[in-house]
């Protein structure tokens, strides 16, 4: 009887010991983490046909009040941007193709105030790059992004268990070299890094979750370097 009570719970202790070893994350394919990082964040595909407005608050040492009003279409049509500075206000907009710059509402087109105020089709397609990207992520990659890796193992990420994936973005802002970090249990995207040189990096832990339809999109930012 002795015996067969030890068997018991012998085998009691493996079905543990198995379930315990089951819930611990394991290496995976590095697409199979982001096509579910997409599917957590963008369920319905809504990503390619979506069109809207949202305002970027961007405090700087200099400018703690700065802010970016935003109005979008994520198929690449239409961008406008609309900034303060000082006592100016910026806008630059870029309609299927065509560009435009206003300083305080009113259309520029001398070059003396294009270069006062740094108004070049560069700087608003940088501009247009930039927000584009950093709105919609991880869904804005789509058809930009190649994986360095195969399998990927899981890491400890601020504290959270994660996934490392690394990318290579064409014509992605500030570097073509990024990585992500991924949630392993739930696939959420928990931050990005980025190599603007050989010398520095950065990288941005995302915080909180709004929604947008049925798109989860990070609230807040915070960037590092």
């Amino acid at each position: 009887m002795r015996w067969l009570l030890r068997f018991h719970l012998l085998v009691f202790l493996w079905s543990m010991l198995a379930c315990t070893a089951q819930q611990e994350p394991e290496a995976q394919a590095a697409q199979t983490i982001l096509d579910r990082c997409l599917q957590f964040h963008d369920p319905k595909n809504e990503w390619p046909s979506w069109a809207g407005e949202y305002v970027s608050l961007e405090p700087r040492l200099q400018t703690p009040d700065r802010k970016s009003k935003v109005r979008i279409r994520t198929d690449g049509s239409y961008f406008e941007m609309e900034r303060g500075y000082g006592k100016d206000t910026l806008h630059w907009t870029i309609k299927e193709g065509q560009y435009s710059t206003f300083v305080n509402g009113q259309l520029v087109q001398d070059t003396a105030t294009m270069r006062l105020h740094r108004l070049s089709q560069e700087r608003a397609d940088g501009y247009h790059n930039y927000y584009r990207t950093k709105l919609g992520l991880p869904m804005s990659l789509k058809g930009r992004y190649h994986l360095k890796q195969g399998k990927v193992e899981p890491i400890t990420w601020q504290g959270a268990s994660a996934y490392r994936l690394e990318l290579e973005i064409a014509d992605a802002p500030f570097s073509t070299t990024w990585e992500l970090f991924v949630d392993s249990k739930n696939y959420q995207l928990l931050g990005y890094g980025f190599a603007p040189t050989e010398e520095e990096s950065e990288y941005l832990v995302l915080d909180q979750l709004m929604e947008v339809g049925q798109m989860k999109w990070p609230r807040m930012r915070h960037w590092y370097r």
